[in-house]
């Protein structure tokens, strides 16, 4: 994931994925499948083992149609998007003594919030913060 400010475009060291999977289906076979999780990787189990891999496509195919995944940061900040800058307050909740309820009612709208995608791609320098800051 082309994730903070590493002074170049991720483009740099951009390896197409859909290249890198043909590669492993020509010499292993791959076998489209599920695996728990239901995160933005897209699984392949390798012909013949129970080895499974797991392709996660942030600059050639969007993938945030099917993305179910949110951080939250050491600080209380609920980030809906690792490539969009939108994001939540939970700390002035928590220590406001907000009840349960409050604080899923503001969690539920939240993801109501997550964008429709990222923008890794087309803005590469828009997200500068680093993993680490977003709780990944």
């Amino acid at each position: 994931m082309p994730v903070g400010s590493t002074g170049k475009d991720a483009t740099d060291y951009y390896y197409d994925l859909q290249q890198l999977k043909k590669r492993l289906q020509e010499r292993f076979g791959l076998i489209p499948g599920m695996m728990p999780g239901g995160g933005p990787a897209r699984y392949f189990q390798v012909e013949g083992t129970e080895l499974r891999i797991g392709f996660i496509t942030p600059i050639s195919q969007h993938f945030c149609e099917t993305c179910n995944r949110v951080r939250v940061s050491v600080n209380g900040t609920l980030y809906l998007c690792l490539g969009q800058n939108d994001k939540v307050e939970l700390r002035p909740l928590l220590r406001d003594g907000s009840t349960d309820d409050q604080i899923r009612e503001a969690i539920v709208a939240a993801l109501a919030l997550k964008p429709m995608r990222h923008e890794f791609k087309d803005e590469p320098g828009q997200i500068v913060r680093i993993m680490s800051q977003t709780g990944g």
